[in-house]
């Protein structure tokens, strides 16, 4: 979804992307698979929402432990599972979810229980701790990172639970760790979380997976052959980062895996650090996404972020270009974006630029065609200026707009709409101007001359073999009509071949297909219609000021189309043997 044009352009030109892991790199469909006690594990075999799975325990007394983790676990989130339309979807936040779906799991009635149970305080997530907490029922409740939360605890060895927590991160899963505290139900409401976090018990560690996107290998892939470099930058613990950028293709075997916390401080330092393919940052901060796509686009790249929450806010306003994410992503990180996934996938930002890179191109396909007609329709004016008025007007002001109007549209909207071609991304981000000196040496210094000399040719043979000789006074009435509808005739069957021609700057177009652009054939040819009927509708050719063509000009009205085709084929083909097409331009992408 764009909600900034102009980002569809700055797209085409991206040559960094900032992605975050979460629903972007992977499903973000989590399920927890894998529980830690001071007693033993569960382990869980069942993806999804359903709260049906097998269940399996190291020991006997995991089974309480692991419902007690469970269920303080449920207490302290606000997402949840639910069965929506013969199907359970999570409703919030899925790792919430898959949370409440884990407590069903192990036998709890979850909505009984909060309906029966409801929080005397909340503590929201706060990104800076990495955890949140909730009083509720007697208990203190705190979840989050592990290296956040397991300090608090004073219950178990916290190198060991540290070690755990390292082992499960390594496997690619996100993990949770849950510690409570009893509180008295009656007793006063703690005023600050530190009250809440004083004298904490671990009650263990829970271990999510997250599927990677299936999609997400072979979009790396075109990034990197497009010339684009792609980095993570994520909150999630770093080894499990590390896993599922391997496990994507994101990281080289060479690539960096940093912590947010030990960012260098300067920002040309920062910018040289972060400036790597396959980078992965862990534990960032809102402030670090915003530093960091500062430093890069400091850098010269133009920066695409990934964002969902309301701290990402700023990071994607900084960046050329924020996207959002359409299914997880907040209504504030919607606004802040100038594009949102909608279906919150990394191949879609690949889509996009592809579809900007081909966006591009066309606007340079259409301008060069415009400009060229624009000559040709100028000549005319210019010609009788020069001559103060004694040469006549070849096109008159309404046979001008009747072209723009009736014969210019619909070819242009055609080459706007032209397919990307099969090797877009197979060469270094579009740079530059729309209108650079490739359009301007085309429009008016080879194309737009050739129709403009073509169609003054037409204008005076029709005039010289009805009668008119140099040197006499130019004819009026049915003569000037004719020759004048020679001249329009020209301009259209010119401009016809013109936006084949235009179709690409270096490839001739036989190469391309005369059909591959679906639209541009019924294009061409209702304007061809439409010529004709102003042309041969005796009222409307009237008001036009023209009349059909004598038989000589019919033949250079007719001929000038082939003529633009070989001018046009014969300066690429030129400027091929020159080696001013590369590889990826000779495909047809400019």
């Amino acid at each position: 979804l764009v909600r900034n044009l102009e980002a569809v352009e700055t797209l085409g030109s991206t040559t960094f992307i900032c992605t975050d892991k979460t629903g972007t790199l992977t499903r973000n469909e989590m399920a927890v698979v894998e529980a830690w006690t001071p007693a033993g594990t569960l382990g869980v075999d069942g993806l999804g929402y359903e709260p049906d799975a097998a269940v399996s325990a190291s020991s006997p007394a995991v089974w309480e432990l692991g419902k007690g983790l469970a269920l303080a676990a449920m207490r302290c989130s606000t997402g949840y599972a639910a069965h929506v339309d013969g199907r359970w979807q999570a409703r919030g936040d899925p790792t919430e979810a898959a949370i409440d779906a884990f407590a069903r799991r192990l036998g709890l009635d979850t909505e009984a229980d909060r309906r029966g149970h409801l929080a005397r305080l909340r503590f929201p997530f706060d990104p800076r701790t990495r955890r949140m907490a909730v009083v509720i029922d007697g208990m203190a409740v705190v979840k989050g990172a592990p290296d956040s939360v397991i300090p608090l605890c004073g219950n178990l060895d916290e190198v060991a639970a540290l070690h755990v927590a390292e082992g499960l991160s390594a496997r690619g899963l996100r993990v949770l760790a849950v510690a409570a505290q009893p509180m008295e139900a009656a007793g006063p409401v703690p005023m600050t979380l530190a009250d809440v976090e004083r004298g904490l018990s671990l009650l263990g560690l829970v271990g999510l997976e997250d599927p990677p996107r299936e999609e997400v290998g072979p979009a790396l892939a075109a990034c990197r052959r497009a010339g684009i470099s792609v980095a993570m930058i994520t909150g999630d613990h770093p080894s499990t980062a590390a896993a599922i950028a391997d496990a994507v293709g994101l990281r080289h075997p060479e690539s960096p895996v940093l912590v947010g916390a030990q960012l260098p401080s300067d920002d040309a330092v920062l910018a040289s650090t972060v400036d790597h393919d396959g980078i992965v940052v862990a534990r960032v901060s809102p402030e670090d996404k915003l530093r960091i796509a500062r430093a890069l686009r400091c850098r010269g790249h133009v920066v695409a972020m990934t964002g969902d929450g309301v701290n990402d806010a700023p990071a994607l306003h900084e960046a050329d270009i924020g996207v959002a994410m359409g299914r997880s992503g907040t209504d504030v990180a919607r606004e802040a974006a100038d594009l949102v996934l909608l279906d919150d996938a990394f191949s879609s930002i690949v889509s996009g630029v592809e579809q900007g890179r081909a966006t591009f191109v066309n606007i340079r396909r259409f301008l060069t065609y415009h400009l060229t007609d624009n000559v040709a329709e100028l000549t005319p004016f210019v010609v009788w200026a020069l001559s103060g008025g004694q040469f006549p007007l070849a096109l008159g002001v309404l046979q001008i707009l009747a072209l723009d109007l009736g014969t210019d549209t619909l070819s242009a909207v055609a080459l706007g709409a032209e397919p990307p071609a099969r090797h877009l991304l197979d060469r270094p981000p579009v740079r530059g101007r729309l209108l650079n000196g490739t359009v301007l040496r085309r429009a008016f210094g080879l194309l737009g001359p050739v129709v403009a000399a073509t169609t003054m040719l037409a204008f005076l043979v029709s005039l010289i073999t009805s009668g008119w000789s140099p040197g006499e006074p130019f004819p009026s009435g049915d003569t000037l009509r004719a020759a004048s509808g020679a001249a329009f005739m020209t301009v259209v069957i010119a401009q016809t071949a013109n936006a084949f021609a235009c179709r690409s700057s270096t490839v001739w177009p036989a190469r391309l297909g005369w059909s591959s652009n679906r639209l541009l054939l019924p294009a061409t040819s209702i304007e061809l219609l439409f010529s004709l009927v102003v042309l041969f509708v005796t009222p409307i050719a009237l008001v036009l000021g023209h009349a059909s063509p004598p038989p000589a000009g019919w033949a250079v009205a007719l001929v000038s189309g082939p003529l633009v085709l070989a001018v046009d084929g014969l300066d690429k083909w030129a400027r091929s043997r020159r080696g001013g097409a590369d590889e990826s331009a000779s495909r047809g992408v400019s």
